[in-house]
């Protein structure tokens, strides 16, 4: 048998008209004939075959010389059998047909799908896996990485909705959910590593090295279409979810400690005085959760004069950490009385020159004379100070600035500058990750940071940095440590807002400090704190927020004497009104020496006393 007949297509040559001349043995098999040659090709066909040839394929061959594929039905012994028919008129007029089976073709093309399919379901499993792999890593904690997971099972993995259980130990509890409430507890102990049906879930073990550290508990999609969970793609998740849980919960440990030691370097106890308030911020560096090297500090270097400083030690984990305390403790033990902020600086040069990781630190310190507002100050390198004196603009302090620590050239000398503080004054220290971006310059950095700090000037203290703070670092991602002091110096005067009972409760404290500083002696601290304290309840009672409490000294016929004023924007109750209430005057009254009621669009009350105890 030659190639020719045992070719398993079949193989005609053809006269122009379409008969037979020549027909291997396929074609004589597919219609059970010996006979093939001498009949026309359409006399094989099938009914529609024939007609399909006599209408479209002849003529359609006689012009274009050929056809390609064209589907046509052969009469058979066992019916009709679909075959793709190829044919070429030859130069000598003969036709040259070939025959295929188009079943065999069907199956082909099925498979060629099916296998296509494969490949893109592999494919796409694998991107799933990948991507869910990266944002695992990417997580710093543990409730991080089962978040991650969650929402890597209702999105690349395609499960219709998920539940995470974080383990402690043989327990479990819930960690969160994903397109559902949190589905049951799994029934008995997870053991095995590998997923299993639960039901209508699956559930995925989380393994560590050495642990269980969760289960994910995942429901199929059931609408049309949906493609089933693959196993070996959650088994696969479920070891690196588990590895990332060992990661993570090691993360965790060591940031506690970290921040354990940042906790221990920044603990700073300002002294206390009436004189001057103090609040502080300090925010680490949120992406990586290690120690850096910002700092600040708070303290007397002589009766009555305040040093504040803000410092940054460059780089970052346990190194900066270690030359920032070095550092923060060298400013401590080398201010002295009569120093001053240039000398300081002065000085500090020749340390960092002994701790090369405290090379090219910048540093912002000041002195400020809590009795008369006189602010020495000194920036190594560092942002300037922000000046918020009252209804002044707020002002950048540029003078007094030299090079970073280490950093000086030749024979130049450290600079420093004086300003005068009024009253109430506050001075803003930062360092510049409160208001450094990569996508913005310095200049317009401070520019924003001076007008949020105008906005948030006339706050309680501890409430302006908080704000000051989180509102420069809603647009950041927390790529670097924030510190930042802000201090105010009250000089003579004692004045702050009261609105509720424990603004109430740190009024007196403050007043009993302040009176005490003031030479007071404790007897007389101690009836004054009681005699406003009523007249700020009283003020709280029929006013609510927006009462006022200021205290100065002033000279009196017998010696000087404390003026204590309450102010709010309600009516004081007269006793008549209550006889059981209005008796607030009475006991004010025999506390202190004089106490006037003056009342308009609000109620003021002046109470004066005598520093030296009155005579029995």
């Amino acid at each position: 048998m030659t190639g020719w007949d045992a070719s398993p297509s079949g193989l005609l040559v053809l006269d122009p008209d379409g008969t037979v001349r020549q027909a291997n043995g396929a074609v004589r098999r597919w219609t059970g004939r010996d006979d093939v040659v001498g009949v026309r090709l359409p006399d094989l066909l099938s009914v529609g075959g024939r007609i399909y040839w006599e209408t479209h394929l002849g003529p359609l061959l006689h012009v274009e010389r050929r056809l390609d594929e064209v589907l046509v039905e052969l009469r058979g012994p066992d019916g009709r059998l679909p075959v793709l028919l190829t044919a070429v008129v030859g130069d000598d007029g003969a036709v040259h047909a070939a025959l295929s089976s188009a079943r065999e073709r069907a199956r082909f093309e099925r498979e060629l799908v099916a296998a296509r399919h494969a490949a893109e379901r592999s494919e796409a499993q694998l991107r799933a896996l990948q991507g869910t792999t990266a944002a695992l890593s990417r997580a710093l904690g543990p409730d991080a990485v089962l978040d991650a997971l969650l929402d890597a099972a209702v999105g690349a993995l395609g499960a219709a909705a998920a539940t995470a259980f974080a383990a402690d130990g043989d327990a479990l509890s819930v960690h969160g959910a994903r397109h559902e409430d949190p589905a049951p507890l799994p029934a008995g102990p997870v053991l095995s590593r590998a997923p299993r049906a639960d039901g209508d879930r699956v559930l995925v073990p989380l393994h560590g090295s050495a642990a269980l550290r969760g289960v994910l508990s995942v429901k199929p999609r059931d609408d049309a279409g949906a493609e089933p969970l693959d196993l070996d793609v959650l088994d696969a998740v479920g070891a690196q979810a588990g590895l990332a849980l060992d990661r993570a919960q090691l993360h965790a440990q060591t940031a506690s400690v970290a921040a354990e030691l940042q906790h221990s370097l920044l603990d700073v106890t300002p002294p206390s005085d009436a004189r001057f308030s103090v609040a502080a911020v300090y925010r680490p560096g949120v992406e990586a959760l290690e120690v850096g090297g910002d700092f600040y500090d708070v303290f007397l270097v002589d009766e009555g004069v305040l040093a504040v400083v803000v410092g940054d030690v460059v780089g970052r984990g346990l190194q900066a950490a270690s030359a920032m305390g070095q550092l923060r403790s060298a400013v401590r033990a080398l201010a002295a009385p009569g120093t001053g902020p240039a000398e300081l600086l002065s000085r500090l040069d020749r340390f960092v020159d002994q701790v090369e990781a405290a090379g090219m630190a910048t540093l912002a310190y000041a002195e400020l004379e809590l009795a008369t507002g006189v602010l020495r100050y000194a920036c190594a390198g560092h942002p300037p100070p922000l000046l918020l004196a009252g209804a002044a603009a707020p002002r950048l302090l540029w003078e007094g600035r030299s090079t970073p620590l280490g950093a000086l050239l030749g024979r130049g000398r450290r600079t420093e500058s004086v300003e005068q503080l009024p009253p109430g004054a506050r001075l803003l220290l930062c360092t510049d990750g409160l208001f450094e971006r990569r996508d913005r310059s310095l200049d317009e950095g401070l520019e924003l940071l001076t007008g949020v700090a105008a906005e948030v000037a006339t706050a309680p203290l501890g409430e302006a940095v908080r704000s000051l703070t989180s509102r420069m670092l809603a647009d950041e991602r927390g790529r670097d440590d924030v510190c930042v002091l802000l201090v105010q110096w009250v000089g003579g005067v004692l004045e702050r807002p009261v609105r509720d009972v424990d603004d109430l409760a740190v009024a007196r404290g403050d007043l009993s400090v302040w009176l005490r500083a003031r030479g007071a002696v404790p007897a007389v601290a101690e009836e004054v704190v009681l005699a406003a304290s009523e007249a700020l309840v009283n003020a709280l009672q029929h006013s609510g927020p927006g009462v006022r409490l200021r205290a100065e000294t002033t000279p009196g016929p017998e010696g000087d004497q404390v003026v204590v004023t309450v102010l709010d924007a309600g009516r004081w109750r007269p006793a008549a009104a209550d006889p059981e209430r209005g008796r607030g005057l009475q006991i004010i009254g025999a506390l202190v020496d004089d106490v006037v009621l003056e009342a308009g669009s609000g109620t003021t009350v002046v109470l004066r006393r005598r520093l030296e105890e009155r005579a029995s």
